[in-house]
C-alpha cells in the first residue's frame, strides 16, 4: 500500500500543446481517487505519467515516498486495468491470472493459493478453465481486475475500465469494484468521463478541464459547493440551472425580463459586495418545486412547460421563461402537462451564486 504524490506535474507535447498544467495532488494510502472530466482534459495522460507510460515534461511523482520520474513502469509496483481488458486470448483465465506471478518467479503452490483467494473475491472460481472468448464483458472485466489484484501492487491504476460494458452491467460492476477496493484496500486511481461513476465510487474526486485541476473534494463537497461554474455544470444530472441577473437594491433582477427576486437578508448579506454587478444564480433541478413547500421556497416565477420525462419515481420537467430554459425534478405523482403554464419556487437554502465574469463561486 502507498501514498501517491504529484508535485507541479506538467505534460507538454510537441508544438507547445499543454495537456496537463501544474498538477498537484496528494493521494492517501488506501484512498480511492477518481479523475473525471470531458474528453481531452488530461486525465488519462496524468494516469499514464503515474504509470510511467508517458514522460513527464516537468514536476515530480512519488509512490510510497519514492521519486519515480525515471523509474520504468515494471519497477513502480503498480498494476493497470485498461478499458479493453488486455487479456491473452490463447490462455485460460487461470493462466491469465498466473502470468504476472510466473514472471516474478512465484512458486506453483504460491500461485495456486493466490489465484484461489483472488478468484473467490471476484467470484470467478468457475471460470478458471475458460478462455477469454468464452467470457461475457463483465466476466472479462473481473478477470482483468483479478490479474491486477494477484500481484498485490502498491497502487491500482484504472483507465475507464467500464466504458465497454452496457449500462446495466456498468452499474453492477462499479458496485463490485468499490466492494473489492474495501476488501483489498489498495490505493486506487480511477479515470472516467462519467460523472455518475465518479460520484458513486470515489473517496475524493479530481475534476479536470483543459489540463487544469478545477476542484478536488468528496462527492458531497463537489455537489453542494462547486468552486466554479464548470464544476457545477459537470456534476449532477439533470444539469444545474444557471440564471443570469443583476443584484441591485437588495433584489436579484433577472436579465431580459421584468422579474425581481427578493432573496432574503442572509443572501443579501452574501452578495453585498456584488451590488450592480452581473452574477449568476444557480440551482439544481431537484431544489425547484411547483409548490410553495414552506417559507424557504421563494420566487414564484411563471414558466411554460416545454416537455416532461417520466423516470420511475421522478418526473423531469423542462420549462422556459422567455428564451431561458429551466429544468426541475418533481415526484412522479405530479400531474404536469406540456404547454401548461405553472409557477415554480426555488429553495433558497440551496441557491448558489457565481461571478459572471470569473465564473467563480461567491461564498
Amino acid at each position: 500500500m502507498a501514498d501517491v504524490i504529484l508535485k507541479n506535474v506538467h505534460k507538454v507535447y510537441d508544438g507547445g500543446v499543454h495537456a496537463v498544467n501544474d498538477f498537484n495532488l496528494e493521494i492517501k494510502d488506501k484512498e480511492f481517487i477518481v479523475f473525471v472530466g470531458p474528453s481531452g482534459c488530461g486525465k488519462s495522460t496524468t494516469l499514464r505519467m503515474i504509470a510511467g507510460l508517458e514522460d513527464i515534461s516537468m514536476g515530480d511523482i512519488y509512490i510510497d515516498d519514492r521519486l519515480v520520474n525515471d523509474v520504468a513502469p515494471k519497477d513502480r509496483d503498480i498494476a493497470m486495468v485498461f478499458q479493453n481488458y488486455a487479456l491473452y486470448p490463447h490462455m485460460t483465465v487461470y493462466d491469465n491470472l498466473a502470468f504476472g506471478l510466473k514472471y516474478h518467479h512465484y512458486k506453483k503452490d504460491e500461485i495456486k493459493e493466490i489465484i484461489a483467494k483472488v478468484s473467490e473475491i471476484l467470484e470467478i472460481q468457475d471460470l478458471l478453465k475458460r478462455k477469454p472468448k468464452a467470457l461475457s464483458g463483465g466476466q472479462k472485466q473481473r478477470v482483468a481486475l483479478g490479474r491486477a489484484i494477484v500481484r498485490s501492487p502498491k497502487v491500482f491504476l484504472m483507465d475507464e475500465p467500464l466504458s465497454n460494458l452496457d449500462a446495466k452491467l456498468r452499474v453492477s460492476m462499479r458496485s463490485e469494484i468499490t466492494k473489492i477496493h474495501r476488501r483489498v484496500g489498495t490505493t486506487t486511481i480511477y479515470v472516467t468521463h462519467d460523472q455518475t461513476e465518479a460520484m458513486t465510487m470515489a473517496d475524493r474526486i479530481v475534476i479536470m478541464n483543459k489540463g487544469v485541476i478545477q476542484q478536488i473534494g468528496t462527492p458531497r463537497e463537489l455537489y453542494s459547493k462547486p468552486s466554479n461554474m464548470f464544476v457545477a455544470s459537470f456534476i449532477g444530472a439533470p444539469a444545474i440551472n444557471f440564471i443570469n441577473g443583476i443584484f441591485k437594491d437588495g433584489k436579484f433582477n433577472l436579465l431580459d425580463c421584468d422579474i425581481k427576486l427578493d432573496l432574503g437578508s442572509s443572501i443579501n448579506k452574501q452578495l453585498k459586495d456584488k451590488s450592480n454587478q452581473e452574477i449568476v444564480l444557480a440551482i439544481r433541478p431537484e431544489y425547484i418545486s411547483n409548490k410553495k413547500v414552506d417559507d424557504n421556497f421563494i420566487a414564484g416565477i411563471k414558466v411554460k412547460v416545454d416537455n416532461t420525462e417520466l423516470l420511475g419515481s421522478q418526473l423531469i420537467v423542462y420549462t422556459s421563461l422567455n428564451e431561458k430554459k429551466i429544468t426541475m425534478v418533481v415526484s412522479e405523482n405530479e400531474h404536469i402537462d406540456i404547454d401548461e403554464e405553472i409557477t415554480i419556487y426555488f429553495d433558497k437554502r440551496k441557491l448558489l451564486f457565481f461571478d459572471a465574469q470569473t465564473s467563480l463561486l461567491i461564498d
